[in-house]
């Protein structure tokens, strides 16, 4: 830009010298002039294209980094109450009912202090989140949240959307792989999720984290 400015001032000063009459830019001056700074455009674009193409797939990066792990702690919260029984009583199995690579179903004994409990009851009730399940909904590629599976209560809703993969690995008390329901003390979790990123295509974060079921260790020992 500077140096086409300069090449205007130069030729102004030499139109000016060498004929007084003359005023202006001559159609070829301003024809460089128009060159230069198409060339300059053109080589300022071509630095912010792939600059402003980078911010695009940092933040996708980011947004599909934070989507995973928001989901993964949040099943984490709940798988960590998995087997709570505080009273040690009633005749209903408190712990996991379903454990396979993309399900996973479990219970727990709650204080309902929303319908006047004031202490676990032993029972694993239709309400009070006591049974929860998260899922991998390969219809649609979602990782789906199911509670009181089989009452008159049951809900399922999505979680999370653009799920590539959700895995689930279960370990006993010396840390070995089990499939074995009343066996499970920990859970490991690992969630892929695919957002779009422009001309990048698609980009892929995954984020994993292992749950100690504490409450299983103390009742089933």
């Amino acid at each position: 830009m500077k140096a086409a400015m300069a090449i205007l001032r130069e030729s102004c000063k030499e139109s000016g010298a060498g004929n007084s009459r003359a005023a202006g830019f001559s159609l070829v001056e301003m024809l460089v002039v128009v060159a230069m700074l198409s060339v300059l455009m053109a080589a300022t674009y071509g630095v912010m294209l792939p600059l402003r193409r980078s911010y695009t797939t940092q933040d996708v990066a980011a947004g599909a980094q934070q989507t995973a792990r928001m989901a993964v702690e949040f099943m984490a919260k709940e798988i960590r109450l998995a087997g709570l029984n505080p009273t040690e009583s009633g005749s209903d199995f408190f712990g996991f009912e379903r454990a396979s690579a993309t399900d996973m179903q479990f219970t727990s004994d709650r204080v309902d202090r929303a319908s006047g409990e004031t202490e676990a009851n032993g029972t694993v009730d239709d309400g009070n989140s006591e049974r929860v399940g998260y899922f991998f909904e390969a219809s649609d590629n979602s990782l789906r949240e199911r509670r009181y599976e089989g009452s008159a209560s049951q809900l399922t809703q999505s979680l999370v959307n653009n799920v590539q993969a959700l895995r689930f690995r279960y370990f006993d008390a010396d840390d070995a792989e089990t499939a074995t329901l009343a066996d499970i003390r920990a859970v490991h979790i690992s969630l892929t999720v695919e957002e779009p990123a422009g001309r990048d295509g698609l980009l892929q974060r995954t984020y994993a984290t292992k749950v100690i079921c504490r409450n299983l260790f103390q009742v089933n020992e």
